[in-house]
């Protein structure tokens, strides 16, 4: 009986795609309204420790491109959801990267996102937008979900 040369390239295949996202790290992520067209799009969503452990603290990293200039005065606000809102931060675009913002690529920075009181077991669903002033639509919006536990755990 011969063994077809496609049935090891398949099963290597099917290997890869289930291994490959978490290999790669970063998170799912999903624009808030998928059919728009946001001027910041976000490439990566980047969570450390993935999962947060409540004896330490998360950070969030997102990488994207902004088609557009982002001048000063523009804000970015963290809400934390399960399923309803929990709580929600402001900051100053200038206090996360330097301003004004220049079309091109952009990096955001959250470090130590969570309160004590909420790291708690479970996680959140968390939504980041960068809104400017005087203009309605934000200029980025995505979601997420973070999860939080309360040790490593082992696969032993």
């Amino acid at each position: 009986m011969a063994i077809s040369h496609a049935q090891p390239l398949l099963l290597s295949l099917l290997v890869s795609l289930f291994f490959l996202p978490s290999a790669l790290g970063g998170t799912d992520f999903h624009n808030c309204n998928p059919l728009r067209s946001y001027p910041v799009k976000v490439k990566t969503v980047e969570i450390s420790p993935d999962p947060v452990k409540v004896s330490t603290n998360g950070n969030i990293t997102i990488t994207g491109y902004t088609s557009v200039d982002i001048p000063d005065g523009a804000t970015v606000n963290l809400d934390l959801r399960f399923p309803e809102p929990i709580s929600k931060r402001s900051y100053s675009l200038c206090d996360i990267v330097a301003c004004p913002v220049a079309a091109g690529p952009i990096v955001l920075n959250f470090f130590k996102v969570f309160t004590q009181q909420e790291l708690t077991p479970w996680g959140y669903f968390v939504l980041i937008t960068i809104t400017e002033e005087h203009r309605e639509d934000p200029m980025m919006c995505v979601s997420f979900r973070c999860r939080i536990t309360r040790e490593e755990t082992s696969l032993l």
